[in-house]
């Protein structure tokens, strides 16, 4: 007897796969520090990437060597960069938690864009759910009540950045598969990245290597899956899966590095979270009528 798993479970459990992806690339990062720059780390990432991504491309897509729409396809690669690099930079200077927390806000800016530069209607409801999200970011922050960090700052600049990848990505998929604008978009990275890693390289150290990979494939993985998981259920499905990457963060930053996140944050994660959450499923509702 065969079992048939419901797509919405399906979807749910690829998106499960893909914060614990997250959450590991985000450790290694966090084991490694300050040992290597993230120019360098950014590079590498974007190679393995390439490589990982370069049979899926070639398996199921006819595009064309040269795509329609090249400067859109060069601000994917360059927003993906900026993302990538941030994102690398928030990871290794700032509990594993904490960095879960701020990145809910990602589908946020992501809505706020998709009503800005691709014209799309939003009703009160959902600029108010948008605004909540960023109440929560100030109550994961406190400014003025404690100093902001480094790290805080990189992870709210990530998201901006993803959020214009996701832009991007959603303006591209009208006349290009979305296997072959994230293929485009690393394989940019690769150039982009080259010139300040040439200056910030330093050769890895053979026992930190598969941390170095592991930052890169991780990563990768937990992006593929993400795209999986969305292809087979709605956002509004998926979506709340995502905050199982608060916790579990946390948990691995509580036993690998002694750190956990405090009250605020968890109060602010909690805003931000129902926020995306509403924002996102009223938009995905809105979509199916």
């Amino acid at each position: 007897m065969t079992v048939v798993i419901p797509k919405a479970v399906q979807g749910a459990f690829w998106m499960l796969v893909s914060g614990c992806c997250y959450i590991v690339s985000a450790s290694l990062m966090r084991h490694l520090g300050d040992s290597y720059s993230p120019y360098e780390i950014t590079f590498i990432r974007a190679v393995i990437a390439v490589v990982m991504l370069a049979p899926l491309f070639l398996r199921g897509s006819r595009a064309p060597l040269w795509p329609e729409r090249p400067f859109a396809v060069l601000m994917t690669g360059v927003f993906s960069y900026l993302g990538i690099l941030f994102w690398l930079v928030a990871a290794s200077n700032m509990p594993v938690g904490d960095f879960f927390a701020l990145q809910f806000i990602t589908p946020l800016f992501s809505i706020a864009f998709a009503i800005l530069f691709l014209r799309e209607r939003a009703d009160f409801a959902s600029w108010a759910a948008t605004l909540v999200g960023f109440a929560g970011v100030l109550i994961v922050l406190r400014p003025g009540v404690i100093e902001i960090s480094l790290g805080a700052v990189a992870a709210l600049l990530s998201s901006f950045f993803y959020a214009g990848v996701n832009t991007v990505i959603k303006s591209l998929s009208r006349t290009l598969s979305a296997t072959t604008i994230v293929f485009y978009g690393n394989f940019l990275l690769i150039p982009i990245a080259l010139p300040m890693a040439i200056i910030e390289w330093q050769t890895p150290l053979l026992a930190d290597l598969p941390w170095i990979l592991g930052v890169g494939i991780m990563s990768t993985l937990g992006y593929v899956l993400v795209t999986k998981a969305i292809a087979l259920a709605p956002a509004r499905v998926v979506q709340p899966v995502n905050f199982m990457r608060m916790p579990i963060g946390a948990a691995f930053g509580w036993v690998l590095f002694s750190e956990f996140p405090d009250v605020w944050t968890w109060t602010g994660a909690a805003v931000i979270f129902c926020a995306t959450s509403y924002a996102v499923g009223r938009g995905s509702k809105k979509i199916e009528k």
